[in-house]
């Protein structure tokens, strides 16, 4: 069996090496993506905190329309330190970042055509659109089965080679340490790699999502068409009403999404944030009528499926922000390890090739 195991091993990974390669590296570099983004951008995220009070959301609305009339908001982020900015988002992705005590807008940039935003298009799709995204797929689902099958090639037959197996030697021939870089350096990386694999593949393909809900003992809720009343005599209630009243009843919020609706049936949606509850992100939504202001649905954190938290976490799995900064170290030396895997898997069959 772990002959053939060995030779499916082998082509596989000749056949998805490539992909495996370009997607780890590319893994690597976005593993601190929003902290780099955060100090390279620090000037746009933070602002002077004043003792008087932020001007109304009418009004930062307002000054982002006016520098941008062709474009409509599509969601407004708002957090509650005094001396955080406020990010507006427009519907062509563009993030514009406003001085909540003025009014001002400080300045934009478009979050996937910088360059973290050409390193994740690599990552999902291999720049090439919905194809590259089913070869990524494939790549990750066949590397998951490559993992699995590593460490059971791994697996030492012998008590007597145990300690062989969990160590190298810097000075031993290069085949040797080649072999060892790949066996060793694997089995390692594969323990905490396989999260972020799986992880991936909920993005990539439905039937991963499924079984993540199935795991959890859980079903995916079915969204809810919901609308406003539209009537062509009322004006839209303003979103101050809204967000004044989330403010009145959720002040340990640590963070407001406000989702602008998108015609005139649509809704008012708010996320509203609390930081985390053990591994999960704590997090509410509301849905309000954009004309009356009134409270349409709320869906609490408490009502969540185990499913949809998951779902919300998914990210975090991936990055290994579950455990913070220790695990987003681990992920980028757990990638660095697995962009290798391909380069010295193919020395491999090729001094063996050459020998035969």
């Amino acid at each position: 069996m772990k002959k053939r195991l060995r030779q499916l091993h082998l082509w596989l990974g000749l056949m998805s090496g490539l992909v495996v390669c370009t997607v780890a590296l590319t893994g690597c570099l976005y593993c601190f993506e929003e902290e780099i983004r955060n100090e390279l951008h620090r000037e746009l995220l933070t602002v002077d905190p004043l003792p008087s009070p932020t001007r109304p959301m009418a009004e930062v609305i307002e000054a982002v329309q006016k520098k941008f009339p062709q474009h409509k908001i599509k969601n407004i982020r708002v957090k509650k330190e005094a001396e955080s900015s406020v990010e507006v988002v427009l519907n062509n992705k563009l993030s514009v970042f406003v001085d909540p005590y003025s009014a001002t807008v400080m300045g934009s940039y478009n979050k996937e055509k910088d360059f973290f935003g050409t390193v994740l298009q690599i990552h999902r799709r291999l720049y090439m659109g919905d194809v590259g995204e089913y070869i990524t797929g494939a790549s990750v689902l066949i590397f998951t089965f490559m993992l699995i099958s590593g460490v059971i090639l791994w697996w030492p037959s012998k008590k007597q080679k145990t300690k062989q197996k969990f160590s190298f030697k810097l000075k031993a021939p290069w085949k040797r340490l080649n072999y060892d870089l790949h066996s060793v350096l694997g089995f390692y990386a594969s323990w905490l790699i396989i999260f972020t694999a799986l992880s991936g593949l909920v993005w990539s393909f439905k039937w991963a999502e499924n079984s993540m809900y199935w795991l959890s003992g859980s079903k995916k809720e079915k969204k809810e068409k919901l609308h406003s009343e539209y009537t062509k005599t009322v004006q839209p209630c303003s979103i101050d009403s809204v967000f004044t009243l989330c403010n009145i009843n959720s002040p340990q919020c640590t963070e407001y999404i406000l989702g602008l609706p998108e015609d005139s049936v649509g809704i008012i949606r708010v996320i509203e944030r609390y930081g985390k509850d053990g591994f999960f992100v704590k997090q509410h939504q509301l849905f309000f009528d954009q004309y009356t202001g009134g409270l349409i649905k709320l869906h609490t954190y408490e009502k969540t499926s185990r499913g949809d938290k998951l779902r919300v976490l998914n990210y975090d799995i991936h990055t290994g922000k579950i455990f913070g900064l220790i695990g987003q170290l681990l992920v980028f030396f757990a990638c660095l390890i697995v962009a290798s895997l391909p380069i010295t898997g193919f020395l491999m069959w090729w001094g063996k090739r050459k020998t035969t």
